[in-house]
């Protein structure tokens, strides 16, 4: 049994959306304030937690903004229900073959009262749900680590009391406070009483005499006692210090270790959500890979059959929120949900008044659209198992940020990409500050190669209207110098076929790919970096002078395939490297192809 559907209506940043997610593993990936957390948030809200203590209700503030209705809604489908589950989840299942069942709840802003009970549903005709039957689906909550120090910290007893609470087992909470207080029979203590007490007699004298001592009190409650302890954290062999001497990174560990405990009481339940918001908080990519691990980990050992059939099923499923392209490389594309906000402008007024930057007009005007968040889960996009594998082995190796950003530049290798920055800044965007920091933001992908079509295929296509990309660029070569004049370019045919999909996918409008006639090294030598080129080709190969002249003195195909015989033997990322300090004079020259790829990825 798994969460495998989350539908959302006029929820915080959602308007209307359904949300597929993975029976282990889910990783939501995208920009800032694109409504992962808000995703999260959902499910704490429509699920129980396993501890049984709520930290987030139902508040006016999660009606979307602007909404026609004051309410939102929140439903959670499974997916998977075994016969036993079946049976307890009958009041929530949603048709005749019992293997759905589905919880919700509806929350309706009443007049001006702050306080309003959402209504819980369950089943296809959203009746209350059998007593009981609700309780059996929980989530545990980790939220994202600032200062886990601080959440450890002495005077902070929520984790600490939460894992006294977990041993507690039969016993009787006052019986445990009374066995772990403390001992105020101490000589020190006792000389502090006698200090005291003179002072306090004299001020005391004629009016109404009174006695102190100093100690702990008499009737500690536990959380009283969690407040007072402390957490102490160092390398293993050694003995542990304060937290205040050990690292953010580990710290966190610490506390997500606590909350790891929590997850020991999933066999209660059919199911549990372990929600997790950016694990990856002061964790080098080591840290990140062992934090993914044991979520995953977790998610399979509780697949392994219960000896009791009948007993609850005791699964964990696993969502995690994260900004970390580490994290969403190491899992398979098909476990990624990608989170974005977009702002859908229909009306030609609407259109017309954000342009001309009267604000006030467009947010005073009912009906207007405002920004809302979409998802696409990557597992239903039509992409073949081989693009698939493709996509996982490049993600993998280059820890790209390819599935981060809204404006997206695919180059063939190395060399565009360090010298695109270098182009834009100095050269084709200089003293545009603005224009060159949406360029900044961009996300640049070298694909060492020319097969850009199973990136683009992820990058364009649409699930329900909205795609990954909201612009893509790719730059890719002519290579004239590989065919003989009668047959078409190979970057010309790559070209037609990127646009071809990209109409098939109705994304025209999203993708530009600009191609030379030869090579990048070709095309900025014919570009007039005669020059330039030379001196930064003679420093990595001083003996070929000679060699270099007489490829420079072709034409044409010839000279094309002379200077790429010449590369041949050149490493790129060095060539690139050094011509990047050579491109920021005034002298350097961009390529046509070049200058027109870089304004199209900022207009």
């Amino acid at each position: 049994m798994h969460l495998s559907q989350l539908k959302l209506m006029n929820f915080r940043s959602f308007l209307d959306e359904q949300i597929f997610l993975d029976p282990s593993l889910t990783v939501l990936v995208g920009e800032n304030n694109g409504g992962k957390s808000n995703l999260i948030d959902a499910i704490r809200l429509v699920t129980t937690p396993l501890s049984g203590r709520r930290e987030l209700y139902c508040e006016q503030s999660d009606i979307r903004f602007g909404a026609s209705t004051r309410a939102f809604s929140i439903q959670a489908t499974f997916e998977g229900l075994a016969p036993p589950q079946q049976g307890r989840l009958i009041s929530a299942t949603i048709d005749d073959t019992l293997n759905k069942a589905s919880f919700g709840i509806t929350y309706e802003a009443v007049g001006k009262q702050t306080h309003v009970r959402p209504k819980l549903w369950a089943g296809q005709f959203k009746s209350p749900p059998e007593p009981g039957a609700h309780e059996m689906i929980r989530h545990v909550y980790l939220p994202p680590l600032r200062d886990a120090k601080r959440a450890l910290a002495s005077g902070n007893p929520t984790r600490i009391h939460a894992l006294l609470k977990h041993f507690l087992g039969d016993n009787d909470p006052d019986e445990i406070a009374s066995k772990l207080s403390r001992t105020s029979d101490h000589q020190i203590l006792k000389d502090v009483d006698v200090a005291v007490a003179s002072g306090l007699d004299i001020l005391t004298t004629g009016v109404r005499g009174q006695s102190a001592s100093l100690g702990f009190s008499a009737n500690e409650k536990l959380i009283e006692i969690a407040r007072d302890l402390r957490f102490k954290l160092a390398d293993h062999g050694i003995a542990p210090e304060d937290l205040q001497y050990s690292g953010h990174g580990f710290a966190n560990l610490l506390y997500m270790a606590t909350i790891a405990v929590e997850l020991e009481k999933t066999d209660d339940a059919e199911l549990t959500v372990f929600l997790v918001e950016e694990p990856e908080a002061h964790l080098h990519p080591q840290l990140q890979a062992a934090v993914l691990n044991f979520l995953e980990e977790r998610a399979e050992q509780s697949l392994e059959p219960k000896r009791d059939t009948n007993a609850p099923a005791g699964h964990l499923q696993v969502i995690v929120a994260t900004h970390s392209p580490n994290l969403s490389a190491w899992v398979p594309n098909k476990n990624l949900v990608f989170v974005r906000s977009i702002v859908p402008i229909s009306d030609k007024k609407e259109k017309t008044a954000q342009q001309a930057g009267d604000e006030n007009k467009i947010s005073n005007e009912v009906g207007v659209p405002r920004p809302q968040s979409r998802c696409i889960p990557l597992s239903k996009l039509d992409l073949s198992d081989p693009e698939r594998r493709k996509i996982d082995r490049y993600l993998d190796v280059t820890k790209s940020a390819l599935l981060f950003g809204g404006r997206i530049l695919l180059v063939e290798g190395i060399a565009e990409a360090l010298l695109l920055p270098v182009i834009a800044k100095h050269h084709v965007l200089k003293g545009n500050a603005k224009a060159f920091r949406a360029f900044r933001s961009a996300v640049f992908v070298p694909i060492d190669g020319v097969d850009f079509m199973p990136y683009a295929k992820a990058l364009l296509s649409p699930f329900n209207d909205v795609r990954i990309a909201e612009r893509l660029v790719i730059i890719t070569d002519g290579d004239k110098q590989t065919v003989s004049a009668d047959k078409s370019l190979p970057g010309a045919v790559r070209k037609s076929n990127l646009d071809t999909l990209a109409a098939e996918k109705g994304a025209s409008a999203v993708l530009d790919v600009f191609i030379n006639t030869y090579s990048l090294e070709t095309e900025l030598l014919a570009a007039g970096n005669a020059a330039c080129l030379k001196e930064v080709y003679l420093t990595l190969h001083s003996q070929s002078e000679d060699n270099w002249d007489a490829a420079v003195a072709k034409t044409g195909d010839e000279q094309a395939r002379a200077i790429q015989k010449l590369f041949k033997t050149t490493p790129k990322g060095d060539f690139a490297q050094l011509l990047a300090e050579k491109a920021t004079c005034s002298s350097f020259v961009v390529p046509g192809y070049i200058r027109l790829a870089i304004e199209a990825l900022v207009k």
